[in-house]
């Protein structure tokens, strides 16, 4: 089987130092010896590399206007638009966090197309390692006749939600030809058709942070973080177990030590190819400013202030518990590195859902409002989806502190998170249609 290799590299500048580092590529290399670089575009904020880089793993490209095509072997056909991020795969509807757009006439595709839907969409074709950062790539030429249609069977009856309606005969004259109505599947089809309702199940990853041998935070009358988060995931999770189309999953149910890189990895796993989003519980100290107090909830970005840089110190230090664990908080490897680069492309959706935990805290919370925030926390890395870590007071408080411990508070935090939960998925993934049936609070 012939294979490519795609590694992830960055630029070295004049020194070899982490911090002399620039632009990430992606290195294509072959076999044969010969290879070529990528550069990965990171300026809208999210991943991405040229849509024809696919050419060189096989596929067939074509673009047409807002329309983009890719098809291999005569066996499979991906419908993307520029500008959105669904697309269609041989008729099935799919999302990526963020949409493929076009500067000039240069088309760029999330990298997270690579790395996350080719493996998982043709497993025996594409793998991907995460710890190497590697996509191993057989030549999509051996698709034909294993499995799904003949390359030369008959093309499937059109997609009806896919098909576009058919285009109106011209009024004048009579001799004039019709106007034809684009083929399924065609760069046309996929711009008339827009975005496909999703009505599938959605997927809740809840992850009380710490347990086992890792406490957490400790406040002023032994109060433990590690508690509170179970007491509160929990009660999350019976207050959205059995809504409809929701699915929901615990990363711990019990007092249980689980290392800070697995949660995300596990979290992901759980999901799937659904849509999903993870929840991490927290509970925040500041001993040395006792009166700091009130609620927070990040995502996953760079930390842009003191405050943010402190918090991402704090839940990060539990990496250090398991040394075989990958990665360090510091970035300091190309793993890290590449599960930062495709999570960035959940950061819109992460900040959404941050906002609204925010706005269903605050109904009941005493303390303030401290907003949503940013930083570089590892539990969030490697969760391939929209995620927050929330953090639901401050334990060093010492009229906060106790409260955390209380069972009203953990229902009520349990209850508000649930809510900002459900009103998520109202929106999400986009074209989902309204958040079918709730239940009054």
């Amino acid at each position: 089987m012939r294979r490519v290799v795609l590694t992830l590299l960055l630029l070295a500048g004049a020194s070899t130092g982490v911090g002399a580092q620039t632009s990430p590529r992606l290195e294509v290399e072959r076999e044969d010896g010969t290879s070529s670089t990528v550069a990965i575009r990171l300026d809208r904020g999210y991943a991405v590399v040229p849509v024809g880089l696919l050419d060189e793993l096989g596929w067939q490209v074509s673009e047409d206007g807002g329309g983009v095509v890719l098809s291999a072997a005569g066996e499979i056909t991906v419908t993307l638009r520029v500008g959105s991020p669904f697309f269609r795969w041989d008729g099935i509807v799919l999302q990526m966090s963020d949409a493929p757009y076009r500067v000039g006439s240069q088309t760029f595709v999330p990298l997270q197309f690579l790395s996350d839907f080719l493996p998982r969409r043709l497993p025996g074709l594409y793998e991907f390692d995460g710890p190497s950062t590697v996509l191993r790539a057989g030549d999509p030429a051996l698709l034909r006749g294993q499995g799904g249609r003949p390359a030369t069977a008959a093309a499937p009856a059109p997609n009806p939600v896919l098909a576009a309606p058919p285009a109106e005969q011209p009024a004048t004259p009579a001799a004039a030809p019709p106007v034809a109505a684009p083929t399924a599947n065609s760069a046309e089809a996929v711009r008339r058709a827009g975005a496909s309702p999703y009505d599938g199940v959605r997927v809740v990853v809840i992850d009380p942070g710490h347990g086992g041998v890792d406490p957490g935070a400790l406040g002023p009358e032994g109060i433990r973080e590690k508690t509170v988060a179970l007491e509160i995931g929990l009660r999350l999770a019976a207050y959205l177990d059995g809504r409809p189309g929701l699915e929901v999953h615990l990363i711990r149910d019990d007092d249980t030590f689980v290392d800070v890189w697995e949660r995300g990895q596990i979290a992901t796993r759980t999901k799937g190819e659904r849509p999903g989003i993870f929840v991490s519980i927290h509970a925040n100290s500041f001993p040395a400013r006792r009166e700091a107090r009130g609620f927070e909830t990040y995502f996953l970005s760079d930390a842009r202030t003191e405050h943010e840089r402190r918090v991402s110190a704090i839940e990060n230090a539990p990496l250090a518990m398991n040394p075989d664990s990958n990665g360090s908080p510091e970035g300091d490897d190309l793993d890290f590195i590449l599960r930062d680069l495709v999570n960035y492309d959940h950061a819109h959706w992460s900040a959404d859902l941050a906002g609204l935990v925010q706005s269903e805290l605050k109904d009941f919370h005493p303390g303030p409002d401290r907003g949503v925030k940013q930083g570089v926390l590892a539990v969030l890395t490697n969760a391939l989806m929209p995620s927050v870590l929330i953090e639901i007071g401050y334990l060093s408080n010492p009229q906060e502190g106790p409260i955390l411990a209380q069972s009203d508070f953990h229902e009520n935090s349990a209850v508000a998170i649930g809510e900002a939960v459900l009103r998520f998925f109202e929106r999400y993934p986009p074209g989902s249609g309204g958040g079918g049936d709730r239940e009054p609070r």
